[in-house]
């Protein structure tokens, strides 16, 4: 069985998201030594891709691709957004994203047109 790439299905929400209108972007996080300093970009655990749902939710996607879990970092990260009010979500394909961009359209009054 053929087992899709992060990068992929990163690439195709991200598709998704902009049809949808729903400004989104990709959040690289990491950490490199320039001239031996320690330099860390972004949060430890902060989602793959970041964007502003209609009505201003926070939205945080972490995609995953086969069977990977979430580090305990990302569990927390997508934990806080959720508690504040935002949307966060495990995708393992784009479907995921729609079924839940669906769901929340029909919840919300702020995605009629």
């Amino acid at each position: 069985m053929y087992k899709r790439k992060e990068r992929d299905i990163l690439r195709a929400i991200l598709q998704y998201l902009k049809v949808m209108q729903i400004p989104a972007w990709r959040q690289s996080t990491g950490a490199t030594t320039i001239s031996g300093r320690f330099l860390r970009f972004g949060k430890t655990g902060m989602s793959d891709i970041i964007g502003i749902l209609p009505g201003g939710k926070f939205l945080a996607i972490e995609v995953k691709n086969g069977k990977n879990s979430l580090t305990e970092k990302q569990r927390q990260f997508l934990q806080l957004i959720c508690s504040f009010g935002g949307v966060g979500i495990v995708a393992r394909s784009v479907e995921d994203v729609v079924k839940t961009i669906e769901k929340i359209r029909k919840e919300e009054k702020y995605y009629e047109k």
